[in-house]
């Protein structure tokens, strides 16, 4: 039995991606007069000052996808790993029983209808399946994001996380983002890290997910952690989901980490102190202490 639920792009798109970011970071290195850094790092351009800028664009940022070791030898991103735990290092174990578990819901469905599927329950599901990798798995990844979250909570816990997810620590200096969700004027805003850090700190919180609604699929609160914030005062709003990644014996156990483009610039831009410079040139916009160490450095932007 073969079961594809895709969620990941296509090669052509993830190729397609790629080379649209490729010359995004060609465009805004020839712009601060810097170049491309190649490979995987966090650093995608650095400037004739030796500073190194993450350049980001589009509606949803993947900010990293990391494997069991680089999670567990993690200053920060190891609060992480209990969720890799909750999943068998044998991933044939997990392929095989979530076969079994999606297998028995379809022939559920076939022989009492969608709607009786959705009444089923979880524990009759269990109880039916004995034991099962893919089952428990999911009911430890609940806990395990529920403790991350715990974590979490704590604001300097938060914003070390976010230091190392976002910058790699003290790697890189400058997040720079092509904007084509807020204003959509397709200028580069560039913010200082410590900015960056000091506002989603402030403004983000922890959550887990709700359980999914796929009547074929053994559906279980808590398997993403979330950062949301609030976008109104009876509305939150998830800016960054924090999902494993189990697509494949290639692509098991790995961490991905998302962010909505939209929401931080919002966040970012509406914050007192990212106060706007003049535009540096025509394509670029400095705002809060980056604005002081781009003149103070004399970036000559194009």
């Amino acid at each position: 039995m073969t079961i594809n639920r895709r969620r990941a792009p296509s090669s052509k798109i993830s190729s397609e991606k790629k080379l649209s970011g490729h010359r995004r970071e060609q465009n805004y290195a020839s712009l601060i007069g810097g170049k491309v850094i190649g490979g995987t790092q966090k650093g995608d351009v650095k400037d004739k000052n030796g500073d190194l800028h993450s350049v980001k664009s589009g509606k949803k940022w993947q900010v990293f996808l990391y494997g069991y070791n680089r999670i567990c030898n993690s200053s920060y991103l190891s609060i992480l790993q209990p969720c890799l735990d909750a999943f068998p290092e044998d991933s044939n174990q997990y392929f095989e029983d979530r076969i079994k578990c999606i297998a028995f819901k379809e022939a559920y469905v076939e022989a009492h209808g969608r709607n009786a599927t959705k009444s089923l329950s979880n524990n009759d599901v269990a109880k039916h399946l004995g034991a099962n990798t893919y089952v428990e798995s999911k009911n430890q990844l609940a806990t395990t994001t529920s403790s991350t979250c715990n974590t979490l909570n704590n604001k300097a816990n938060l914003r070390n996380f976010l230091d190392e997810a976002l910058f790699n620590n003290d790697e890189v200096k400058y997040l720079a983002i092509k904007d084509s969700t807020y204003k959509k004027d397709g200028l580069f805003k560039v913010f200082a890290k410590e900015d960056v850090l000091d506002i989603l700190t402030a403004k983000l919180f922890p959550s887990v997910s709700i359980a999914g609604r796929v009547p074929v699929d053994y559906n279980v609160a808590g398997q993403k952690t979330l950062l949301c914030y609030k976008k109104t005062a009876r509305q939150t709003k998830n800016i960054v989901e924090i999902e494993i990644r189990n697509d494949s014996s290639v692509h098991y156990r790995q961490v991905r980490f998302n962010m909505y483009s939209k929401d931080a610039l919002s966040l970012l831009l509406e914050a007192p102190q990212c106060i706007a410079s003049s535009p540096l040139g025509e394509h670029i916009v400095v705002y809060g202490q980056a604005i002081k160490t781009f003149i103070e450095k004399k970036m000559d932007i194009k």
